[in-house]
Formats: structure tokens, C-alpha cells, sequence
């Protein structure tokens, strides 16, 4: 994996991650249902972790860079 395929899939996250508290953050829509805010818990966990082996990846790209 290049370094800008490790940036790009973080990019992805992140603006999942948005969207998808801006849905979480709603609370004027009282009909998102309990199963949903399960789910979009559970999603954002899952970004989360995506998120810092990215991070790992792309600081191991790094380091090879300099080898």
C-alpha cells in the first residue's frame, strides 16, 4: 500500500465519520430509532479503529521512506 492510497482511505473515513455525526448529533429528529443510533455507534467505533491503523500504516510508509 503507497502512502497516498493509506491518505486517501483515511480521507474516506473522515468524511464518513462526519456525516455520520451530524446524523448522531440530530436531535430534532426524535423518530431516529433506537436500532440506528445503535448502528451509528457501533460504525463510528469501527472508523475509529480504521482510522489509527491508517495511521500506523502510513507512519510505517514513513519510516521506510527514510531507510
Amino acid at each position: 500500500m503507497t502512502k497516498e492510497i493509506a491518505q486517501y482511505i483515511n480521507t474516506l473515513l473522515a468524511d464518513r465519520e462526519r456525516l455520520l455525526d451530524e446524523r448522531k448529533d440530530d436531535g430534532k429528529d426524535y423518530e431516529l430509532n433506537f436500532v440506528l443510533k445503535q448502528e451509528t455507534e457501533w460504525e463510528l467505533g469501527i472508523i475509529y479503529q480504521s482510522q489509527k491503523a491508517m495511521d500506523y500504516i502510513i507512519e510505517g510508509i514513513f519510516i521506510g521512506e527514510d531507510a
